[in-house]
């Protein structure tokens, strides 16, 4: 029994740097190409746990090919491992494939940047796992792999607004918001539903504007979602218009694409 709490506690505490990883990655702006690295030390100050252990955790991962050394700062990034398997074990790798031709298309006709979105179920977070740059030289930058909260941001809201009602209500009272913050949230939620797309400004960034579908199956659960976003500066009222058209089309598109007997949803 003692061997087998010990290989559980190994295990996790091998999860969790890899966590590590990935949290440290949130914290990189969108348009620094660079990986999260982190260091012996960087790993025993977030983990808590002695050096001994945090090295023994990094030389397995390493062998496994879930880490690997920068040999000129002497830290770690993540492997090869680790993107295969989080590519093997994220079901919307077909929705990205489906969609990416029809992203290219929007972000031709709109010239701003076009992201997918979707929900890790678990964390309740909004994940871009594909997004297309603005050709111009001021631009809006979404890095995939990025993840932010559900309530802030178009292409986050717009799936707080179609998950179903229970887990959004779940989420809702994890923010800990007073009252009137979290009915102003259901009423922007119940608003966003009933006009089949989510509008923001300067909600993550300053000066940034986004505007958000949602991407839905044949039995209506929510898929994921489209997002155009850019400089609030180069907005007008007629090309919100033609970004809402361009967009709503483009979801009905990915929509016939992943089920050709569905009418599909925007």
């Amino acid at each position: 029994m003692q061997d087998k709490t010990r290989t559980a506690q190994t295990l996790a505490r091998g999860l969790q740097v890899l966590d590590a990883f990935r949290d440290r990655q949130k914290d990189i702006p969108p348009e620094t190409p660079a990986p999260a690295e982190l260091g012996i030390t960087d790993l025993v100050h977030t983990l808590h746990l002695s050096a001994t252990v945090v090295s023994r955790l990094v030389t397995t991962l390493v062998e496994h090919g879930y880490l690997y050394q920068n040999t000129a700062t002497k830290k770690y990034v993540l492997g090869m491992a680790a993107y295969t398997l989080g590519l093997a074990a994220v079901p919307q790798v077909q929705l990205r494939n489906t969609a990416y031709p029809h992203l290219q298309r929007l972000a031709q006709h709109t010239a701003e940047t076009v992201s997918l979105n979707v929900v890790d179920r678990q964390s309740l977070e909004g994940v871009c796992i594909a997004s297309i740059d603005s050709p111009a030289q001021i631009k809006l930058t979404t890095r995939v792999g990025n993840v932010r909260p559900l309530h802030r941001g178009a292409s986050r809201k717009v799936l707080l607004a179609y998950l179903e009602s229970w887990q959004q209500e779940q989420y809702i009272v994890r923010l800990e918001l007073c009252t009137m913050q979290a009915d102003a949230l259901r009423q922007e939620l119940k608003e966003i539903h009933l006009r089949g797309y989510a509008y923001s400004e300067a909600e993550l960034d300053v000066g940034a504007f986004a505007v958000a579908a949602p991407i839905l199956s044949c039995e209506g659960h929510l898929l994921g979602s489209v997002a155009v976003a850019g400089p609030v500066f180069r907005k007008t009222s007629a090309l919100m218009e033609m970004w809402v058209d361009a967009l709503n089309q483009t979801v009905t598109d990915i929509q016939r694409e992943l089920s050709p007997l569905c009418d599909g949803h925007a």
